[in-house]
């Protein structure tokens, strides 16, 4: 969208509107910054609360006070490092509900600020009073990147400052549909070793980004770039195992197929099961925080599942064999995930997963099932049954060039 039509659509955004009769006394050098302009000037419809992120030289905890109080939410200090206060606005009759973050400039002024931010098409600001002379403030070329579809590094620094840039990258071009630039793909190569030290909380939010949306493709540009074994190390001896059953890549190839196949199953859920369907989609919404969260897990269910294949590796009988790779799979899973501080119950769906993904198929394989089997299999999974297999179509159909699996479906 051109700069002119993404401002006027800001204009025509009525929250904006009452934000800016609230606080245009008390804040007239206010700046929008942040995701709102680069959705805008994307294209991207807000959903259904509206995030708005304020620049102000001072005064933060003043502005985020009279905000709150004007439009009737609750102002809480976010980070105290940064000076950043959170106003909270439920949804009312007026319109959607409302998140402000209220900020001072990080350095001198606003350019100073947009120059320290991470990608250029973050580093956009607008005065909060839209007037009909207002234009966008864009120091780092993000507008004519955004036309592009290109994420580019704001600055030199970005990655040093923050080194969990390196995965927002790859989380902003899956859910945007960008294309990362040559030269960020190689800064995040050279400082993806820097990602051990951010906090499992903070990369657990960005990789759920990256799962959210259909994940293959991302996460074969993370593994080129050697990021992906950055976040989990546990995967790289995968690479070099079973090459001879799996081809170049190894077990590693062979999740990263598996995840393709569960990005074309959760896509075509309505073709691949259609009597079901309706169900399976009320299953994955009705639990682990959602459709789009519990759609996430399983994707990275499914990339773990032979995480402990090369250590279980052995040669019997002239065949290669992995016998109890499910259940140390399952107890390396689980570590993984406590160290990136997923919850109990996430944690207990992907251990299942992990430990009893073998179990559908030893089943089939023994012909007819019986209802005694059948109850056994769900009495022993509970809950956690049908993300199993979920997860054992995408392990299964990995085996199936895509050309052959859309044939047989």
């Amino acid at each position: 969208m051109k700069p002119a039509a993404a401002l006027e659509r800001l204009r025509a955004t009525p929250e904006l509107a009452r934000l800016a009769a609230a606080l245009g006394e008390a804040a007239p050098d206010a700046f929008l910054v942040g995701g709102l302009l680069r959705d805008a000037v994307l294209e991207r419809a807000p959903g259904a609360s509206l995030d708005v992120d304020l620049a102000v030289k001072s005064g933060a905890k003043a502005l985020a006070a009279r905000a709150a109080r004007a439009l009737g939410g609750t102002a809480f200090l976010l980070h105290e490092e940064t000076r950043v206060w959170r106003v909270a606005v439920p949804a009312g009759k007026a319109g959607r509900a409302l998140q402000i973050d209220v900020g001072e400039f990080q350095g001198p002024d606003i350019d100073a600020d947009l120059r320290r931010r991470d990608f250029t098409i973050n580093a956009l600001a607008a005065p909060l009073l839209l007037g009909d002379d207002a234009r966008f403030l864009d120091p780092c070329g993000g507008l004519p990147d955004a036309a592009k579809k290109i994420l580019r590094l704001a600055g030199p620094r970005a990655l040093s400052e923050d080194p969990l840039r390196v995965l927002r990258a790859f989380r902003l071009a899956a859910t945007l549909g960008l294309r990362i630039e040559p030269k960020t793909l190689a800064a995040a190569r050279a400082a993806r070793g820097l990602l051990s030290s951010c906090s499992g909380e903070r990369v657990r939010v960005e990789l759920l980004g990256i799962l959210s949306v259909p994940a293959a493709p991302g996460l074969e540009l993370m593994d080129k770039a050697g990021v992906l074994t950055a976040v989990f190390p546990e995967l790289e001896p995968s690479r070099r195992c079973a090459l001879a059953y799996y081809g170049k890549g190894g077990v590693l190839r062979h999740s990263l197929d598996c995840v393709a196949r569960m990005d074309r199953l959760l896509a075509g859920l309505e073709e691949i099961y259609p009597r079901h369907a309706e169900r399976l989609r009320a299953h994955l919404a009705g639990g682990l925080g959602g459709a789009e969260r519990h759609a996430a897990l399983l994707r990275l269910a499914v990339l773990l599942h032979d995480v402990s294949k090369p250590e279980c590796a052995k040669r019997i009988g002239g065949r290669l064999r992995f016998f109890g790779h499910d259940a140390k799979g399952a107890e390396r899973v689980e570590a993984i995930l406590r160290r990136l501080r997923f919850s109990g119950d996430e944690i207990a769906m992907s251990r299942a997963a992990v430990l009893h993904h073998l179990r559908p198929g030893n089943l089939a394989a023994g012909g007819r099932l019986s209802d005694k089997a059948i109850f056994r299999f769900f009495r022993d999974l509970g809950p956690h049954g049908v993300d199993l297999l979920l997860l054992c179509w995408a392990d299964h159909a990995s085996y199936l060039k895509p050309a052959a699996l859309e044939r047989l479906l």
